[in-house]
């Protein structure tokens, strides 16, 4: 794919751009242009895999061009990402209000660019695979139904939640209801350790990220412009375009988002408990499994051991008999002799027995522990 991925590169110092052409040749063909009226004019004869935008130029600016590519339908699935001088949550706003998908502060390094350029390739194959979903999903029809009800949205979003089983189908979830209300957003889920950020553009974009992880640690309910933010512990959900000119429907809107926001929370949250009650019922398991394993090793030493502990006493007793007739003892010796040795083996054999109940006992211990985690497993 390499060999291929060409990369249209707009900056107005040439020595930033003989650098991205010095890190990025031979693995991937790279056209530079001193402005983006230049960059804009070849886009009539050449579509490139990727866009790397200065945001500050004279003339249209990075921003400006990238509203140019993304509002035309031949353009508008190829990646851009923005080479910023500043790295403020404000400066990625802007970027992502424009439609890119990613952001480089200046001075960069040449291993970010070639990272960037990897993760440009696999937004741009996402894209493709995206549209071919849509293009042959029901929800297109789904999103053309005239003047579906808005509060059976909401319902319709409640009643298949508790049947979605993954943080991607609940994500999926809000998106597909934010599409009925016409309404665009980014949705972050985050359990077990992991985070998710999906929007309709594709999942874990970079500058969708990391504009979500800024405003998570916000309020729970905040807006800005038109934008709407609901944050919840594993959960921020954005909504870039409020009908603020319809303030009585924006209103309703504002309570039919929270609800689904704080329901797709619970629902997180049960995910997350039941992988965790998962993750205890595979530890008890594998514990088990450990238990049965120890007590198997345990039971065969000691076969092993009272075979050749009898095997000993046997001939010790052998061996004391042959060596009475050299020792010139008397009979009642002989006799008193022989019930201390027998006396001792007696006791040893005991020993032994014991440890055969020690095994039954470690058994019964591994079957109880069986039954009630298969017990705890039919409840879950």
């Amino acid at each position: 794919m390499s060999d291929t991925f060409k990369v249209f590169a707009v900056d107005d110092d040439p020595f930033v751009l003989d650098i991205i052409r010095g890190v990025l040749e031979p693995a991937y063909a790279v056209d530079t242009f001193g402005s983006m009226e230049a960059c804009l004019q070849r886009l009539d004869s050449e579509q490139p895999g990727m866009f790397l935008l200065d945001v500050r130029m004279p003339g249209m600016d990075g921003y400006a061009l990238c509203r140019r590519i993304k509002d035309d339908a031949a353009w508008r699935r190829i990646p851009v990402t923005f080479v910023s001088g500043q790295d403020t949550i404000d400066a990625r706003l802007k970027g992502y209000d424009a439609g890119g998908e990613d952001f480089i502060v200046k001075p960069f390094q040449a291993e970010e660019i070639l990272r960037k350029v990897r993760i440009a390739q696999q937004i741009a194959a996402s894209q493709r695979s995206l549209t071919r979903q849509l293009e042959d999903s029901e929800l297109l029809s789904s999103l053309v139904m005239a003047n579906m009800d808005e509060y059976a949205v909401l319902v319709r979003f409640m009643r298949e939640l508790i049947s979605l089983e993954s943080e991607r189908d609940i994500a999926n979830g809000l998106l597909e209801m934010l599409q009925r209300y016409r309404l665009d957003g980014v949705v972050q889920t985050r359990i077990s350790g992991r985070t998710l950020t999906l929007s309709a553009h594709g999942a874990d974009l970079p500058l969708e990220a990391s504009v979500l992880n800024h405003l998570r640690g916000m309020e729970r309910i905040f807006e800005f412009r038109n934008r709407s933010v609901h944050n919840f512990e594993r959960l921020t959900m954005m909504i870039n375009n409020m009908p603020l000119q319809d303030p009585d429907y924006c209103g309703r809107l504002r309570d039919h988002l929270c609800i689904a926001a704080e329901s797709a929370e619970a629902r997180l949250r049960a995910l997350e408990t039941e992988e965790a009650n998962q993750r205890n019922q595979t530890g008890i398991e594998a514990a088990l499994e450990r238990v049965r394993a120890i007590t198997s090793r345990a039971h065969q030493a000691h076969l092993r051991d009272r075979a050749a502990s009898s095997e000993l006493l046997i001939k010790l007793e052998q061996s004391l008999a042959s060596a009475f007739v050299h020792l010139g003892l008397s009979e009642d010796q002989e006799r008193r002799l022989g019930d201390l040795v027998h006396g001792f083996m007696a006791d040893l054999m005991e020993l032994l027995d014991r440890g055969e109940e020690t095994h039954q006992s470690l058994h019964e211990l591994g079957e109880r522990l069986g039954q009630l985690a298969a017990g705890y497993h039919r409840k879950e």
